[in-house]
């Protein structure tokens, strides 16, 4: 990795690097373990030409991860402030496929995918959830108090059901208002981390679809907000990029 920068995207911290060629398992967790401060995950940054740049993403326990949006989000601003595009607005190619992204200084917007769910709901004694998808899965449970809920408990408690042998992110959330939700993630391969734009898109598309929240809604993580918008039939999610 050369280059590196600590980024976070709304909360989610990253280990940036330009890409240098293909890396262990074991290379990354020796990257995580060596650095400066709590990453949940590795990228590395590949520039294909002036306005399109490809993403090479792992969790911090060295997985691969089919999607990570506050990832693209911190690729973007890398690219941008390191001469890698000649645009503000260009393409990132994913493991999901090409997203577009526009920076405007620390505010960086992704036209995202839009997710997938299943309105079949799955028991967990008290909670009931509902599986979405974005190219990683998602299972999404409101609760009533957001702040006090055993999320790692509850992670456990999926976990053990089988009903997801590959794992799945837990989206725990809560009603503030019409345009407001509270949540918090357990991210598969991870951990609890300060938020998750991909879930982020698989609650405000649930939500929005069920006539639940109102178009143009902020999701509220520990680490700040993010705001998703449909316009024209496309679904867009936008925050704040930092370096570290």
């Amino acid at each position: 990795m050369s280059n590196f920068a600590y980024m976070s995207g709304t909360g989610n911290n990253f280990l940036v690097g330009k890409y240098d060629g293909p890396v262990s398992e074991i290379q990354i967790i020796a990257l995580v373990s060596d650095s400066e401060h709590d990453v949940d995950g590795v990228i590395f940054v590949e520039p294909i030409n002036e306005d399109y740049v490809k993403m090479h993403y792992f969790n911090n326990d060295g997985s691969s991860a089919e999607l990570c949006v506050n990832g693209v989000r911190c690729v973007a601003k890398y690219s941008l402030d390191n001469s890698y595009v000649s645009t503000n607005i260009f393409t990132v190619n994913a493991p999901v496929g090409d997203i577009n992204v526009f920076v405007d200084k620390d505010d960086v917007e992704i036209e995202a995918p839009i997710p997938t769910y299943d309105n079949n709901e799955i028991n967990f004694q008290e909670f009931i959830g509902i599986k979405s998808t974005v190219g990683n899965p998602h299972l999404m449970i409101e609760v009533n108090d957001v702040d006090n809920t055993d999320l790692e408990s509850l992670n456990n408690e999926v976990k053990a059901s089988g009903n997801f042998p590959d794992g799945v992110n837990i989206e725990i959330y809560q009603f503030i208002n019409s345009s407001y939700i509270k949540a918090r993630v357990y991210e598969r391969g991870v951990g609890e981390t300060d938020a998750c734009g991909s879930g982020a898109l698989c609650l405000f598309n649930y939500l929005n679809k069920t006539e639940k929240l109102e178009n143009n809604s902020f999701v509220m993580y520990p680490g700040g907000d993010l705001n998703l918008r449909f316009e024209n039939d496309k679904l867009f999610l936008s925050g704040e990029v930092i370096y570290l």
